[in-house]
């Protein structure tokens, strides 16, 4: 599961870091990149040609299990209070194109068992 600790703690594309010096590199997308390099060299997930850097996939496991595995970190909004009332594009987790392919994806499934690995809590 890819996580917003692979590249800081609480990273985000807004995430500032020109006055923490424990990185001698500041730019969050140099360390973004570096960290998602990393990932993909670390871990088994079948690589998509028009889609490098994804990490969100569906694994079947026979007839009876399909596991969607999302990625709650690359599309986000950035950082804020948390306190949101309603969808904006700031609030979103999934990103658009993620959230409608795992919408059709589920709705294609013909599995007996769907279990959607999150690594936060969500509701649909």
């Amino acid at each position: 599961q890819w996580d917003d600790h692979e590249v800081l703690n609480n990273w985000s594309d807004s995430k500032d870091l020109s006055a923490d010096n424990r990185y001698t590199e500041k730019s969050i997308h140099v360390l973004a990149a570096r960290a998602a390099r990393a990932f993909h060299e670390m871990t088994t997930i079948r690589y998509e040609p028009s889609e490098p850097g994804r990490v969100y996939r569906k694994m079947a496991y026979g007839p009876l299990l399909d596991v969607f595995f999302l990625d709650m970190r690359s599309y986000r909004g950035p950082n804020g209070p948390d306190m949101q009332d309603e969808m904006t594009p700031q609030s979103r987790m999934l990103g658009e194109q993620q959230a409608k392919w795992l919408k059709r994806e589920l709705a294609n499934s013909k599995a007996t068992w769907k279990i959607i690995a999150a690594d936060m809590p969500i509701g649909l």
